[in-house]
């Protein structure tokens, strides 16, 4: 089966919905499947391509004029999509921010973030997100819908998200499949709490409804001073998270250290000794999975993938405020005994439910449905 994944991140992945394309074709090619992906490119003007692990993919232009970028972009992917489409059988397009595009063939559609709920998130500053609010009533919702009301598979990363849709779009009497963010359990490896450095971490853009200013004023609560905290990750609001932590009493003890890779990542999951991921919204953050892989102890907002988890999910649950997520951090080192089993728990978990094998399995028998009623 050869398949064609559409997406309007960048590649090779430097956020969330790059990294579950990436994992997702990886399991897929393991299983015999012909992946390639179409992607957006850094590049105001040329195509680019390359071949990452062993997948083929293609960038397209990025004119950065906004919201006119998603028009203007538009005639050239519908070229490369008529060049190109008899190679393959099905379309798998991952939402959000891809202008409708035409294709005769049978097509799956993942939404990861809806954005409407996604912009409603943003409490930072002022004119970035009205602007961002204005631009999804205005032009992203009608887009979703064009793909919403094609797909011949939809999908959401969570049931939250599902439940977004329902609320915010039309779907009739559609329902939505869930399937999930995976992790390669075999490359992140599980590391025992015992030797880990007093590193608080977090992973992720420093963007909008990500509730930076609130880890930050958590971890200024703390009485640990034996505790640093590292940000790997770029984004908007480095600069004025850099300020805020100056205003804290707390840079000497806050590092900024950008984009990190993936063997970078891997290497502090496993290092450091508790994650701190305090955001506003979330639709399934591919981070938590590997965390939970590598053994860390988790401390989270309650984000739209703990629906999908048990209902006593391995990783502590605070409240969206400073002082609970201080508290829930305090808690993971003053139980250590718990906290062990929790990292147990959650690294069976992921290899039981989030493993991409697993997930791609299911994946692979939605596409073999699709295509058999196709024929």
């Amino acid at each position: 089966m050869r398949i064609l994944f559409v997406t309007n991140t960048s590649f090779p992945p430097r956020e969330g919905i790059g990294g579950h394309i990436a994992g997702l074709a990886a399991a897929l090619r393991r299983r015999g499947f012909t992946v390639e992906i179409l992607a957006r490119g850094r590049r105001l003007l040329g195509w680019e391509s390359g071949i990452r692990e062993g997948i083929p993919y293609t960038l397209h232009p990025h004119p950065r004029l906004k919201p006119f970028h998603h028009r203007l972009v538009r005639p050239l992917l519908d070229g490369w999509l008529a060049r190109n489409l008899r190679r393959f059988d099905l379309v798998h397009f991952h939402l959000p921010l891809l202008p409708p595009l035409h294709t005769p063939l049978p097509c799956a559609v993942t939404v990861h973030t809806p954005m409407l709920t996604d912009t409603a998130a943003m409490r930072e500053g002022r004119i970035r997100p009205f602007l961002a609010r204005a631009n999804a009533r205005l032009f992203s919702r009608r887009y979703e819908q064009w793909y919403l009301d094609r797909a011949d598979i939809l999908l959401t990363v969570s049931s939250r998200v599902a439940e977004e849709l329902r609320t915010h779009y039309r779907l009739g009497d559609r329902r939505p499949f869930v399937l999930p963010n995976g992790v390669d359990t075999r490359f992140f490896g599980f590391r025992p709490l015992e030797g880990r450095e007093p590193v608080l971490l977090y992973l992720g853009r420093l963007g909008y409804r990500k509730g930076l200013p609130r880890l930050l004023k958590a971890f200024a609560r703390l009485r640990r001073p034996e505790l640093r905290l590292l940000l790997l990750g770029d984004g908007p609001l480095r600069a004025p998270l850099q300020r805020r932590a100056g205003r804290l009493g707390i840079a000497d003890r806050v590092r900024f250290a950008g984009f990190a890779d993936r063997g970078t990542v891997r290497d502090w999951l496993q290092r450091a000794a508790c994650l701190v991921h305090a955001a506003d919204y979330e639709g399934f953050p591919l981070v938590l999975l590997e965390a939970m892989a590598c053994g860390i102890p988790i401390v989270t907002t309650r984000i739209g993938a703990l629906a999908d988890l048990p209902p006593r999910p391995p990783l502590l649950v605070a409240e969206p405020e400073a002082a609970a997520v201080a508290a829930a951090i305090d808690r993971v080192f003053a139980t250590p005994g718990l906290t062990a089993l929790r990292v147990a728990a959650a690294r069976a978990l992921v290899e039981r439910e989030f493993d991409w094998e697993v997930v791609a399995g299911r994946l692979a028998g939605l596409y073999g449905g699709l295509l058999r009623e196709a024929a």
